[in-house]
């Protein structure tokens, strides 16, 4: 097999130029709003939400994975996930509806706390984990400690 030194050599450069780039690290989230619930199944919540999310980085990217434990008015419901993959352009301030599945810790306790914060106007969310994303041929994992006060919503069916 003969091996192309030009080829190597922009590969190399290929890679360092991506490995200086900063990325995801300015990427916020902007609102949340839009939920709708999709079912319940075992001990998972399924529902989904628009997401607002600001990208001004040159650097477009894929969300492949999401699992953030999450926590509501200091009592902890479950983990946060999502199978779905998000593409974010680079240069971007735009909102995407996002398919969620919140895998309770206790089936019991958290459909009580359910039925509690939803009888409340506000609620404090503290969501600590991680997002993991793909720009290019590299993968990044993002921690995530976000703590928000939202209004609660009215699930459309």
């Amino acid at each position: 097999m003969n091996k192309n030194p030009k080829a190597v050599v922009l590969l190399l450069f290929s890679l360092l130029l991506m490995a200086g780039c900063r990325g995801v690290e300015d990427i916020a989230m902007t609102g949340i709003s839009g939920f709708k619930f999709v079912g319940l199944e075992n001990s998972t919540v399924r529902f989904s939400a628009v997401i607002g999310v600001s990208n001004p980085s040159s650097v477009g990217f894929r969300i492949s994975e999401l699992n953030l434990k999450t926590q509501v008015d200091g009592n902890f419901l479950g983990t946060l996930s999502t199978t779905d993959r998000i593409r974010i352009p680079a240069h971007t301030d735009t909102s995407y509806r996002i398919n969620f599945n919140l895998s309770m810790a206790n089936m019991i306790t958290g459909a009580s706390s359910l039925y509690g914060l939803s009888r409340k106007k506000q609620i404090k969310i503290d969501l600590q984990g991680y997002v993991k994303a793909r720009s290019w041929l590299t993968t990044k994992k993002t921690e995530i400690k976000e703590s928000r006060i939202i209004d609660v919503p009215s699930f459309d069916r």
